[in-house]
């Protein structure tokens, strides 16, 4: 992932409520397995694990946030650990194949999550963040042009 692409996850989360962070998870779990892909085409095996073991890192702060008293967790405890099964034999048998599923599953479930964050009226999921400058820009005399996003 690039240095841009987790300034831009970093705003996106900042501004999102707690059920856009989960959905944010799920686009970002999905990018690392794909960068594992791109990897693997690359020939590079090092990345390739790498890239997944990211992944699984998402799929685990996703089991994390699960609420217990909601029979819903139950299920997607089930499927998040399908994901990690997958994506473990994927970086053992080095074999793109077992990505596929998990990579589908969590367009799926993550889309239906970015469905229903705008219906989330709790707020910025992170309280206390950090300005984010966006647009930071120099003039030829020196100044600057900023816009601050909270």
């Amino acid at each position: 992932m690039t240095s841009e692409k987790k300034q831009e996850y970093t705003r996106r989360i900042i501004e999102a409520n707690p059920t856009g962070i989960i959905a944010l998870t799920y686009e970002i779990a999905r990018g690392y397995y794909a960068d594992a892909v791109i990897a693997f085409k690359a020939g590079d095996r090092d990345t390739y694990r790498l890239e997944i073991t990211r992944g699984n890192k998402c799929i685990e702060q996703l089991i994390m946030a699960l609420d217990p008293q909601y029979t819903l967790s139950i299920y997607l405890l089930r499927i998040y650990n399908y994901i990690l099964e997958c994506a473990r034999k994927a970086s053992s048998m080095y074999d793109t194949k077992e990505l596929d599923e998990p990579m589908d599953i969590l367009k799926r479930i993550g889309g239906t999550f970015e469905e229903i964050a705008p219906q989330d009226k709790r707020g910025a999921g992170v309280q206390g963040g950090e300005e984010v400058y966006d647009g930071l820009t120099y003039n030829a005399k020196g100044r600057t042009n900023t816009t601050v996003k909270r």
